[in-house]
Parts: C-alpha cells; structure tokens; sequence
C-alpha cells in the first residue's frame, strides 16, 4: 500500500479541523444563543455564546468598516496565502512546518469564515478557575494556541540542543 504524501494529510486535517470549527460554532449559535452562561465543568468550563466583531479580545471592533475588512479579512487572508504557498513549494515534508501549518490556517480559515459569512466571530467557550477567566473564545482560537504553543516548544528544544552540542 502506498503512503499518503504528508502535505495531503495536512490538507486532510485543516479541512476536517476546520469543518469542526464550524460544526461547534453552529451547535452553540443553535443550542446556546440567548441562553446566558451555562456551567460545563462546574465552573471551570462555561458554555455562553456571543458574536465578537474583532480580534481578540475584541480588539478592534470598533474601527471603520474598510479598516475591519483590511485587518481581519484582506491582510489574513493573504497572510494566510502566502505562508500556504513557503510551505507547499519550500517544506511540503517537514512535518515540523506542516504541524505548525495545520494549525494556523484551521484556525485562521475557521475564523476568517465566519467574518466573511456573519461578519464577525462566533464565540462561546470561556475556561478559568474564580474571577481568573479566558475571554470568551471558540475552537479555531484553539488551533491558534496549539500552533503558538507548538512554536515555542520547538525554539525551545532546537535551542535546547543546540547548547547541549557546543
């Protein structure tokens, strides 16, 4: 049996990642909209759905309409296009560019949907432990995470080892 090129499972993934991005964002704006804050995980995990006009945190939501769509669709969007492009011509299997790849455009792509569609972000998952909370956030913000995460990690260790060598 032959093996599935790396850059066609990362394809896989950022499709079935992003299809689960919104499948979530659609179940909350269904099941949790009007609803106030429903406790998961008794407080740790909240469920409470809102729509957030721009970054995070809610970062720029109130700029004029031609700055929104440069900042949270144009400059994404061709952020995320250029960076797809470096890894398919220049690192198509390196399985470290690709890691951080999938996660970056799933999470990217996932809200980007949403500004295109609605015209801003479906939020509605909020962790934290008393008055120490997140923002209110949703699953692509995950992906973002994960992609922020594995970056750190991998300048660690490579860093890590290269001191162990000298």
């Amino acid at each position: 049996m032959k093996r599935i090129p790396k850059l066609v499972l990362s394809i896989i993934s950022i499709l079935l990642l992003v299809g689960l991005d919104q499948v979530t964002k659609k179940l909350a704006e269904i099941n949790l909209a009007g609803k106030g804050t429903i406790p998961v995980l008794g407080n740790f995990l909240v469920l409470n759905y809102i729509t957030n006009r721009g970054g995070f945190l809610s970062f720029g939501s109130g700029i004029s309409n031609f700055m929104w769509h440069v900042f949270f669709i144009i400059l994404p969007l061709v952020s995320l296009i250029a960076i797809s492009i470096f890894i398919i011509i220049k690192k198509r299997n390196d399985a470290y560019f690709l890691s951080f790849w999938v996660f970056f455009t799933s999470g990217g792509v996932g809200n980007i949907i949403d500004r295109i569609l609605y015209g801003e972000v479906r939020d509605f998952l909020n962790i934290g432990i008393g008055s120490l909370r997140t923002g209110i956030f949703n699953v692509a913000d995950i992906y973002l995470n994960v992609f922020a995460l594995l970056v750190v990690l991998i300048y660690i260790f490579r860093k890590k080892g290269k001191s162990e060598i000298s």
